[in-house]
């Protein structure tokens, strides 16, 4: 009997998935998941309380992964800068994320640009800060290593580095870059970001 239940809920997320992909959560309906999955929206309850909770657990998976990933980056922000290790470890983390675009594009599509009215809505601007936290981060050791006092770079110019950052990333999300794009692109991306970092240092006589 439990495998049947097991049945039926898979088969409730096969359909929603493809209902929250057709239309996004907004426009999204339980009595249309229902109706594809032949039942009534009476059985969808009894295994999802709603279709908020439906919708989060569909891209649970995606989110995990997506944590995994941020924490891989975190321990990359500790490899020393411009030894042979971090180059080592920027092409991996690129060709992961490649890689996880490619086999989650569309549910990633969802969460980033398809997720309003939902509790994920503001996943993105969660992605924005956290990785704005990295770079302050790295501003402030850079700022340290001068021996300057009193850290001056504006927050709202760090957010904007960071909403860049996703904004590129939501573009190889909607677009279908190959691995050589994304290789190109993440380089020179990696540069002007580098170049814009060292002029927001010089600008402040560091």
């Amino acid at each position: 009997m439990q495998i049947l239940k097991d049945d039926v809920r898979l088969e409730i997320l096969r359909q929603a998935r493809v209902e929250f992909i057709s239309k996004e959560f907004r426009g999204a309906s339980l009595r249309a998941i229902a109706r594809k999955a032949g039942m009534t929206v009476g059985n969808i309850y009894r295994y999802f309380k709603n279709k908020d909770v439906l919708f989060r657990e569909l891209l649970a998976p995606v989110i995990g992964q997506v944590e995994m990933m941020k924490m891989g980056m975190r321990q990359h922000e500790r490899t020393p800068k411009g030894s042979q290790a971090e180059t080592a470890e920027h092409d991996q983390i690129t060709f992961g994320i490649y890689t996880f675009i490619l086999t989650h594009r569309e549910d990633l599509k969802l969460l980033l640009t398809g997720a309003g009215g939902s509790s994920l809505e503001n996943f993105e601007e969660e992605l924005i800060l956290w990785y704005a936290g990295i770079y302050k981060k790295a501003l402030q050791e850079a700022w340290a290593q001068i021996g300057k006092d009193e850290f001056s770079v504006h927050d709202r110019t760090i957010y904007l580095v960071a909403q860049s950052v996703a904004d590129s990333i939501i573009e190889v999300i909607v677009n279908e870059y190959s691995l050589e794009e994304v290789r190109i692109v993440a380089a020179e991306m990696s540069a002007f970001f580098e170049g814009g970092t060292r002029r927001i240092l010089a600008s402040k006589n560091l």
